[in-house]
């Protein structure tokens, strides 16, 4: 228990004056500080990418893609698959769809990106996600038009309304395999032979929209009748698109209905950026590991400035411990003094943090400025603002371990302080 008078004391020595000891509690506060600054702003800015970047795909990706198993004999066929699916708890629509890998050309310009073949009047639910994030044209899915993203229309140097030539990779490579087997041949013939049954059957689309794809992704979209043209399937599809209304439970969702439907097989949303999320909780993982460094070399701030005011009031300590004061009651003196210099730091680094992050927007202009740099977007993660995601607990722990570690570190000194033989801290 703390009394007034040990209060008192802890206080007075941290009462600002013109000594070595009010300069070096200063240092001590402004250390728990920063490292408190550092810890909440580092945390809430990485798990602020992983939460935009798991919203984009969320936002963007169908929740589950269920294709047919081509070397399954039991598989139902997709009509049937999808009269078992659309009852099924939790789903919000189903539709199928036609695409895959494909490559885009204009001119010289060429890029790859998965397009998807989506009727309008049964993929209301995924084309609707995808309205807020188109920057130019509609989502209408006519036959022989295409939507894509900004980042793949510059690529290409096309723009609404122009047109780009679409191959599917099935059929370049296809192309690719004869080609190599044409290059075998001895006989000219039978190497001409060959390579007059290379078909890349591409199709000429007009741009009919745009999307953000900082927002919306990189995937392109056709209308059902196009993606099966493209992809030679008839009246046929690749499979089935879900939207689910619990996207966390994809997993869960898509397991139960392929027990169901023999022969079928699913992936989900999470697969189009799994290798990143993970690559950013082990990002989170080590940047924690930093930042933990970082408290303790704050924390041992805080044991310098207790171990200096232990020896600086020495004298004092002989005095206090011969008027009959207690162990407890000259230990409780330091400790105080530890606690004092963790709340304030903490508090200090606590409005530090919430102000950079409320302004971190700015910094990162006023940074641009100053260097000159330019942000660009790489591997999927976008930079044109810097996310931030707060958690109150997450901030409570740091704070809370900011403090204690603060204390252990003033505990320690005022534990030696308290054992001092009176007689001889009056002599010295």
């Amino acid at each position: 228990m703390v009394n007034r008078a040990s209060l008192f004391l802890a206080l007075r020595y941290l009462r600002p004056k013109r000594s070595f000891v009010s300069v070096i509690t200063t240092i001590s506060i402004l250390g728990v500080a920063v490292g408190v600054l550092m810890m909440v702003v580092v945390r809430a800015v990485m798990l602020g990418f992983e939460v935009d970047f798991r919203d984009t795909l969320m936002g963007a990706e169908p929740h589950v893609l269920l294709s047919r198993d081509t070397t399954s004999s039991e598989a139902p066929p997709w009509q049937e698959a999808l009269k078992k699916i659309k009852p099924a708890t939790g789903i919000l629509s189903a539709a199928p769809y036609a695409g895959g890998m494909m490559y885009m050309a204009n001119g010289d310009y060429q890029t790859a990106t998965l397009v998807l073949g989506l009727s309008p009047a049964e993929a209301t639910r995924n084309l609707a996600k995808l309205q807020p994030h188109l920057l130019d044209g509609s989502l209408d899915l006519a036959d022989g038009t295409i939507v894509i993203c900004d980042e793949h229309a510059q690529q290409l140097g096309v723009r609404l309304g122009d047109e780009i030539s679409v191959y599917a990779s099935q059929n370049v490579n296809a192309a690719v395999r004869q080609y190599s087997a044409a290059n075998e041949e001895d006989s000219s013939e039978k190497k001409q032979a060959i390579l007059d049954q290379i078909k890349l059957h591409p199709q000429t689309l007009r741009i009919s929209g745009v999307l953000r794809t900082e927002s919306a992704g990189y995937n392109g979209y056709v209308s059902l009748k196009t993606g099966q043209a493209l992809y030679q399937l008839g009246d046929q599809v690749t499979g089935i698109a879900l939207e689910l209304t619990s996207p966390l439970q994809a997993k869960i969702l898509a397991q139960g209905l392929t027990n169901q439907l023999p022969g079928w097989k699913y992936s989900l949303w999470t697969d189009a950026g799994e290798a990143r999320l993970a690559a950013m909780q082990n990002e989170q993982t080590m940047m924690q590991f930093v930042l933990s460094i970082i408290a303790l070399v704050a924390a041992f701030s805080v044991m310098n400035t207790t171990i200096t005011v232990t020896t600086q009031k020495r004298r004092e300590i002989g005095v206090l411990a011969a008027l009959g004061s207690k162990p407890g009651q000259i230990v409780n003196v330091f400790l105080v003094q530890a606690v004092v210099v963790g709340v304030l730091g903490t508090g200090i680094g606590l409005i530090g943090s919430l102000l950079v992050l409320w302004l971190r927007n700015d910094i990162r202009e006023i940074i641009t400025w100053v260097t000159g740099g330019q942000v660009h977007a790489v591997e999927g993660v976008f930079l044109s603002t810097i996310p931030a995601y707060v958690q109150p607990w997450d901030v409570t722990l740091t704070c809370l371990i900011s403090i204690a570690l603060c204390i252990v570190a003033g505990l320690i000194p005022a534990w030696f302080a308290a054992r001092v033989d009176p007689a001889v801290a009056l002599r010295d």
